[in-house]
């Protein structure tokens, strides 16, 4: 049986509606996108650099997913209520405290085993400078982020948003901790 050209018509408006969704838009913020993965790459590689203990892997993701979750971009939030609006922007402050600490705890582990060598007042100091590392790379990340995520949302729904930059933060996790990995055991 022949189709009547009214369903064929219908069928190439579905097919292209159906590719018209696949394809990707041609000004994607890549340069934001590429800056939120190489600030987390930093995240990871000095979280990788030293022998902290596994678990703050976990934490440092939970971060990251909370803070893609939130997309705590003014744009972002400017689609919420004041309650609401303000409840996504302290999930995505815990996010970074979450990755703060975690970098905290592995830049403890930077310093020497030998007792006699530590000079109270330089330790001192050496603990404010890494802990000051700490908080500008998580808020440095964070801030980026949310910036990504609210030029991305001209582009996708809230969902994709969230998919993507939460993507792009552990892609960026993860080769960060792969390079700190390989330059370790290079360097042993």
């Amino acid at each position: 049986m022949a189709s009547t050209p009214r369903r064929h018509r219908r069928r190439l408006s579905l097919r292209q509606r159906f590719q018209s969704q696949l394809a990707l838009p041609d000004s994607l913020p890549w340069g934001w996108i590429f800056a939120t993965a190489f600030l987390y790459a930093v995240a990871g590689l000095i979280m990788a650099s030293f022998p902290a203990p596994y678990w703050i892997w976990n934490l440092a993701l939970g971060g990251v997913i909370a803070q893609a979750l939130a997309l705590a971009g003014p744009r972002a939030l400017s689609r919420f209520g004041w309650w609401s609006s303000n409840l996504m922007a302290l999930l995505s402050i815990l996010g970074t405290g979450a990755i703060v600490v975690a970098l905290a705890i592995s830049l403890n582990y930077v310093g020497t085993d030998n007792l006699d060598e530590i000079v109270p007042r330089e330790a001192a100091a050496e603990v404010v400078k890494m802990s000051l590392m700490a908080v500008v790379t998580a808020a440095v990340g964070g801030i980026i982020g949310a910036e990504t995520g609210d030029r991305l949302l001209s582009f996708f729904n809230r969902l994709q948003t969230s998919l993507i930059l939460a993507a792009v933060c552990i892609l960026g996790l993860g080769i960060g901790g792969l390079i700190g990995v390989v330059a370790v055991v290079g360097v042993a």
